[in-house]
């Protein structure tokens, strides 16, 4: 535990002091590079651990897969264009969810706890991180709501309900013995995610969290299930399947920059869609992959 809080420490401090010396036109880019390159591969393999859950490999079955995961895909575009403020929402509960639970998993790899029994921890968790990004970088968040249409967030609401909720995290973490070891750690994640997103912009921020304590730890999880093991030559393995399917992700950002005036619309909702559309379909999958690694 003490080694994975000083990798952690490391990682935020490197990231803070990075955030100081470069403007935010250049901590945005570096925002947007991590997401599309790691965060996009981690959700890659998602057809592989399909396969590997249902056992059936015939090219019939992984054609039928990967059209019912577009089609899913699909249906999260439709509904961000039909029900924006909604789909916002759901966006966000999803992830409070994926990443909380991503977080847990990775904690309690080697327990047999039940799901029930880790729900409040992985809620908890990521209520808390959304809540200090956005109240961190409300100005931001609220241009992204606007660009929705929806109700913008109030910064003392965020902070209440930030404070409320962290001293049920940490009360819950010291009430029960399993998750008592890793008080100290989720309190010291915090307090350091918190004076990131102090001088960060949100992308810069949000991308720290999403490559370094989500995308990357799942990316290990995946190939263990996968490979059942995570050493780098499996590791090397599953970036290698994923680089067709990361390929043509950049290829259609790619083409949607060349084919559309960026600078005659508002980028960020589409962003956003983009993100949603594809996290719906991976968050599934991976719920499925921890519940048949039991």
């Amino acid at each position: 535990m003490l080694k994975i809080i000083k990798s952690r420490t490391l990682i935020f401090l490197f990231f803070i002091g990075l955030s100081y010396l470069l403007p935010v036109i250049y901590q945005d880019i570096i925002g947007f590079l991590l997401i599309l390159s790691i965060g996009v591969i981690h959700g890659a393999n998602d057809l592989l651990i399909i396969k590997k859950y249902t056992r059936k490999d015939s090219l019939k079955s992984q054609i039928t897969y990967f059209l019912y995961y577009l089609g899913l895909v699909f249906l999260g575009f439709l509904f961000f264009y039909a029900f924006p403020s909604i789909a916002l929402l759901s966006f966000v509960l999803v992830s409070i969810y994926h990443f909380g639970e991503q977080h847990w998993e990775s904690n309690l790899a080697t327990t047999n706890l039940k799901i029930g029994k880790k729900v409040f921890p992985i809620v908890l968790h990521g209520s808390t991180f959304f809540l200090v990004i956005f109240m961190n970088n409300i100005d931001a968040v609220n241009d992204v709501l606007g660009s929705f249409n929806t109700i913008f967030l109030d910064y003392f609401v965020l902070e209440t309900v930030l404070i409320i909720l962290f001293s049920i995290y940490m009360l819950v973490l010291l009430s029960f013995e399993l998750f008592r070891r890793y008080f100290i750690g989720e309190f010291l994640f915090f307090l350091l995610l918190y004076f990131l997103t102090m001088n960060s912009t949100l992308i810069y921020g949000f991308s720290v969290y999403f490559i370094f304590f989500h995308s990357i730890l799942s990316i290990k999880d995946q190939a263990r299930y996968i490979y059942e093991d995570d050493k780098s030559q499996f590791i090397k393995k599953y970036l290698i399947n994923a680089l067709p399917y990361f390929l043509l992700a950049l290829f259609f950002l790619v083409g949607f920059y060349l084919f559309v005036d960026v600078e005659s619309i508002n980028i960020i909702p589409i962003i956003f869609t983009f993100l949603a559309a594809i996290t719906f379909p991976h968050v599934i999958v991976i719920e499925k992959m921890y519940s048949t690694m039991k």
